[in-house]
Order: structure tokens, then sequence, then C-alpha cells
């Protein structure tokens, strides 16, 4: 079995002209894309991705789990997350890459992009449907984005920019608005800090500790932020990262058990081991035979 492979945005897409190959930021309507009729291959990317859904059916699988194509539905990928869709209908509506550094052009804060709870959140689904009338604004938005993609008007990519900024807090207004997002609490904002965090330094830093100095409270605050905001210990956030890591790397690479667990920083492969088999309810054998035949990894493209 093949690595996963690793889409990166310099890297020509049938959407791109020639003269816009420089610019970091693309949008297409996905019905006009004929990769979307090719089978579907796990890939990840080094990029952010929005899928916004208009019509078709199928299914979205974003590390692991599946999600149904509906109309009025967002996607949202971030770099390092491993999907690919199952399509049943052919699908409608628009997809949006982009990376930090478009927005960062602009003068924004870098960290500009882990500020909205669609990006870089384990604890929350990559996906977000909205009503017909909350989606108008949304699909007018990207027509308008996508007729300025198309043109060579002057200050294209300024306007670009400033329409992407707006579009992203837009749609953080509506998923603060929707039923499933849960009300702000007093730790809420401590515990989006801390899972950001996680996800820049997993890797590295395995200790609530570790991240407690990081934000400058005490371990004891984190973990008590977290019971209140989640309902779990700030340990078990640690854990779940570096699951869906291991995951990822079992799924879609050839390396060991001792290799995945020395590049997570697991000095005992048999305890990396008994980790995972605690946390995922399987063992690494178990686990890639089952993701192997579920998702029938195996095929070509």
């Amino acid at each position: 079995m093949k690595n996963i492979p690793l889409h990166k945005f310099e890297e020509p897409r049938e959407f791109s002209r020639e003269d816009q190959l420089n610019t970091p930021f693309e949008i297409a309507r996905i019905d006009n894309l004929s990769e979307m009729g090719k089978p579907a291959v796990p890939h990840r990317h080094t990029y952010y991705e929005i899928f916004w859904i208009l019509g078709g059916a199928g299914t979205h699988y974003v590390d692991f789990d599946g999600y149904p194509f509906l109309s009025d539905t967002f996607f949202f990928i971030t770099p390092g997350q491993i999907h690919y869709p199952e399509i049943v209908k052919p699908l409608n509506g628009y997809v949006l890459v982009f990376t930090d550094e478009f927005l960062s052009m602009s003068r924004l804060e870098h960290d500009f992009l882990r500020g909205f709870d669609f990006f870089h959140r384990i604890d929350h689904a990559p996906t977000l449907r909205l009503t017909k009338e909350q989606a108008r604004p949304f699909t007018a938005l990207c027509a308008q984005m996508h007729a300025e993609y198309a043109s060579d008007a002057f200050g294209r990519l300024v306007v670009l920019q400033s329409l992407l900024q707006n579009f992203l807090v837009l749609i953080q207004r509506a998923y603060n608005a929707t039923p499933m997002k849960v009300d702000l609490r007093a730790g809420e904002k401590l515990v989006q800090d801390f899972i950001r965090l996680i996800d820049q330094h997993f890797v590295e830093k395995q200790e609530v500790q570790d991240y407690a100095a990081l934000i400058g409270v005490t371990a004891g605050h984190l973990t008590d932020a977290t019971r209140e905001t989640l309902g779990i210990p700030a340990s078990q956030l640690i854990h779940q990262r570096l699951i869906v890591e291991a995951k990822r790397l079992f799924a879609h690479s050839n390396r060991t058990v001792a290799e995945i667990g020395y590049h997570l920083k697991f000095a005992d492969p048999s305890y990396f081991a008994r980790f995972f088999k605690r946390e995922s309810g399987l063992s690494p054998t178990q686990f890639k035979a089952y993701y192997q035949e579920k998702y029938l990894l195996h095929r070509s493209p």
C-alpha cells in the first residue's frame, strides 16, 4: 500500500489558470471539475479547503468518519486531515482552497485561521448545514469570489482577500447560531486556545503542564476548564490528537508500529501499541485491517 498522497498548493489543478498559480487562493464550481467523477483516493493537503455543497448525494469521509453530502452544507478541511468523497449523485456547488499566506498578505495575524471553530478542532465535526435562508448570502459570496477570481481587474488580489475574510467571519457567525453549537461558558476560550496549541505541538508536548505553561495557567485549572466545557480531562484531548495522527499513519503509510510510535515520541513500541488500543479500542493491526476493509483503501486510483 502506498503512502497517502499529500497535495501541495503549488501543484497545478485543473481549475487553475497558468497566470494564477502564484496566487495561494482558488475557487471553482464543483460541477465543472472532472476530478469529481473519478474514483476517490484518500489524500491530505498542506492548505485549507472549503466545500459549499448546493446539491448532489454521497458521503464525505474525513479522518475516519463519514458525513453525508446534503444541500446547503459546508465541509471544512484543515491542513493534514485525510479526506475523500464517495459520490452517489453528481455534486454541485463550490470548492475554495487557500493558504495561511494568502490571508497574511493582508496583514492579518498569522494565526487568524485558528480563530474559527470549523478549522483545527478535533472536538467539532468538520461540517455545517444551513437553512435555505441562511444559505443565500454564502452562495452569492461564492459567485462573487468566483467572478473576481476569473477576472483580470485592478486590485483583484485585495478584493479576493477581503471577500474571503468576510466569508469566513460570516461562516463563524452562522456556526455560532446553529443549535449544535454549545453556548459559550466561562472556560471555553481557554479550552479553545488549548486545542489549537495541541494541534501545533502534540508531537513534542504531551503533558498537560506543558500547555498550561504556554497559556499561563496551572495544569489543574486547565483540566477543570476542559471538564467543565467538554466533560473530559485535559490529558484526553492530547491523547485524542495523538490517536488521530496515529490512525492517519497506520491507515495510509507502510510504517511499522515502532516507527509510528517513535515518530510520535513514544520510546517503547509496546507501550505505544497498548496506548493505541486503550484509546481507540483496537490494536494497530486490528485497526489497519478494519480500515482497509471498510474503506477499500487497497483499490487503485
